[in-house]
């Protein structure tokens, strides 16, 4: 199993350095950059900060979306960063989350989703797209890069299959939900006349590898605040909330804010616990135990067809042990 790191600059721009060379340091493949711009640094200027740090692992969003920036504008930040990097970027779009929360909207449709991925796909490939009924100018330094998409309800996770280079999907304890996710891009993949052995399928989890499972998950109710505040709304998604945690869930709904996406000790990350939605989320998006059962977990998952296994830094409480835990319970 491939790991991943995912990391956002926030108040210290030593710290997040730090942690960008740690990651390289023990073996993680793929460092990813989220883009929250309410709550974090700029994605790509912090990118740019990573390619200094980061000299061997792949460089990506993780992940951009539709709406906060034109395609002409994602297109040329990804072909600027594939250059500089060598050739180690790529680019992650997914529809939003706190980040289009951030804009004061409601998250992109999947048809919008769609048109965004192929404008930003003839561009990289040194074409014109058509924009809201304008035709843009090809860029000078186009460089044509892998896409993938973040999904996680079925159209999405169909439409992955279909059109990206690989898809990103939320993975947690219930392997039975991963492997529901892993066959709808396939299905997608098929539908399109496309091998659906050629999508790679990376999954992000919240990570947390301790002594006990119940000391890992109290390392990620910040993480796992954005589950429950953001990511249950879809029908899909509401289906699978209990009936005795409605109530909470609907809690953490109405007092969930962008700004403090991901924070430590955040209001919203104390009512996860307070709420008893700690266990409910973490089999939904955690990825937690002990060091035999998070190596146990990561190898089925890898059984599934997960190639890459992306472990978030910001919300856990120890992210720099975080790194090196999780490293060492795959690696052996």
């Amino acid at each position: 199993m491939r790991l991943g790191a995912v990391m956002m600059w926030g108040d210290d721009l030593e710290v997040f350095r730090r942690q960008l060379r740690l990651a390289e340091d023990l073996g993680y493949e793929v460092i990813g950059i989220g883009d929250s711009p309410a709550a974090w640094h700029d994605v790509y200027v912090s990118l740019a900060v990573a390619a200094q740090e980061v000299r061997n692992a792949t460089l990506a969003t993780m992940v951009t979306f539709p709406f906060v920036r034109h395609p002409a504008a994602t297109a040329g930040a990804a072909s600027t960063l594939h250059e500089l990097t060598g050739g180690r970027f790529q680019l992650a779009l997914g529809v939003g989350g706190s980040g289009t929360a951030t804009l004061g909207r409601p998250r992109p449709r999947i048809s919008e989703v769609r048109a965004y991925l192929g404008a930003v796909r003839e561009l990289l490939e040194g074409g014109r797209a058509e924009v809201d009924g304008f035709t843009t100018t090809p860029l000078r330094w186009a460089r044509s890069l892998p896409i993938h998409l973040a999904a996680d309800g079925p159209k999405a996770l169909r439409l992955a299959g279909e059109i990206a280079d690989g898809a990103i999907i939320g993975v947690g304890l219930s392997l039975d939900l991963v492997a529901e996710k892993v066959e709808m891009v396939r299905e997608g993949a098929r539908a399109a006349g496309r091998d659906p052995d050629s999508i790679e399928i990376w999954g992000m989890g919240f990570v947390s590898v301790r002594d006990t499972r119940a000391e890992a998950n109290a390392d990620i109710v910040a993480m796992l605040a954005s589950t429950g505040g953001m990511g249950l709304k879809a029908p899909h998604m509401r289906a699978l909330v209990p009936p005795h945690l409605l109530s909470a869930v609907e809690q953490l709904e109405r007092q969930y804010t962008p700004a403090d996406h991901l924070v430590i000790g955040s209001r919203q990350a104390q009512l996860v616990e307070e709420l008893g939605l700690t266990d409910f989320l973490a089999g939904l998006r955690g990825v937690t135990g002990s060091p035999q059962e998070v190596r146990t977990y990561t190898e089925e998952l890898e059984k599934l067809g997960v190639s890459c296994l992306l472990v978030p830094l910001p919300g856990p409480v120890d992210p720099e042990g975080t790194l090196r835990r999780m490293s060492a319970a795959v690696r052996g």
